[in-house]
């Protein structure tokens, strides 16, 4: 071999050998080096929503933690898998959390074929629970539950945040199993399914309370039922499903996880940011305005919940024969 072309080739090796070093060093954070860059928290659905409201107020919150900006990026789309199929299949570091909910791992994998599962992440934190109920327009006939659940000789048209997601469950088992001819209408969120119901669209929406007080304090929706074993706190006076005679429990939980890669020191470093971001005056205010209980659990907690109601849900989609 050329004598010249030797010191050559041995320059470009090393210099490869740096690089790939350099760039595999990029990726391993540790919890004391952490955050280093700004933090995007990817949410699922699209803005205006409880859960984009939620992420944009916690978002706030841990900015005031962190010498870094945090910011909410909205990536709407099937329920909120395709986020979820993003941060899955690219795992990036620890400074893209997914701001997730429970059905995107315990009911959309039973109704279709999706890339990701649970193992894929790390949890870091639950975030809220919130309950779902169905709403009507203020003009609408019903103006109860009962009086809907008699009314089996029309045909409704339902909205919802997504195929597949409880809020669509909800109605579908309702519906169901009140003998109630139905159509379902998915839009990608739950603001433009209740923009729907405001304008005259469709006939009923399943969502979350703090989405919706503001239109039935108005005066322009009417919440007719919650999808849950216990009447909630803040809405006393509105009937289970249970009650009536439909065991429906759609209760939604929300959380925060990371790619599977990231390393136990930095998990544990995002957990206590978030701890403390969640403690701050603003977020707790937010959180009463928007009528949204505090679920605090720990990220093994999360695990261990969503494997479990991995398996409650898909029992309950199978026995509605709505299994893929």
């Amino acid at each position: 071999m050329n004598k010249i072309f030797l010191p050559i080739l041995f320059v470009l090796i090393i210099s490869l050998i740096g690089c790939s070093s350099n760039a595999s060093g990029d990726k391993e954070l540790s919890g004391e080096d952490f955050p280093s860059e700004t933090i995007e928290i990817v949410v699922p659905w699209s803005a205006g929503g409880s859960s984009d409201q939620t992420a944009r107020a916690l978002a706030e919150a841990m900015s005031n933690v962190v010498d870094q900006n945090v910011v909410v990026v909205n990536r709407e789309g099937a329920g909120g898998t395709i986020a979820t199929t993003e941060v899955a299949t690219q795992q990036p570091d620890a400074h893209t959390i997914l701001f997730d909910a429970v059905g995107v791992f315990t009911t959309q994998p039973h109704l279709t074929e999706v890339q990701y599962s649970i193992d894929d992440f790390s949890a870091i934190k639950g975030l809220t629970y919130e309950p779902i109920v169905l709403v009507v327009n203020a003009d609408s006939p019903w103006e109860t539950l009962d009086d809907l659940i008699a009314d089996t000789d029309t045909r409704i048209t339902y909205a919802h945040s997504g195929a597949g997601g409880l809020p669509d469950l909800a109605q579908v088992g309702f519906f169901h199993q009140a003998g109630i001819e139905a159509e379902s209408v998915a839009y990608e969120g739950q603001n433009p399914a209740i923009t729907a119901l405001l304008g005259g669209h469709v006939d009923t929406a399943a969502a979350h309370p703090g989405g919706i007080m503001q239109h039935v304090e108005s005066g322009d929706l009417r919440i007719l039922g919650i999808f849950s074993p216990e009447r909630f706190e803040d809405l006393p006076d509105v009937p289970t499903f249970e009650e009536k005679g439909f065991p429906i429990d759609m209760s939604v939980w929300k959380f925060l996880l990371v790619s599977k890669e990231t390393p136990d020191d930095v998990v544990a470093k995002l957990e206590e940011i978030v701890d403390e971001a969640m403690k701050s005056p603003g977020y707790q205010e937010f959180l009463e305005t928007a009528n949204l209980t505090p679920q605090e659990i720990s990220g093994d907690e999360v695990m261990e919940r969503l494997q479990a109601q991995h398996e409650e849900h898909g029992a309950v989609i199978e026995k509605m024969g709505l299994s893929k």
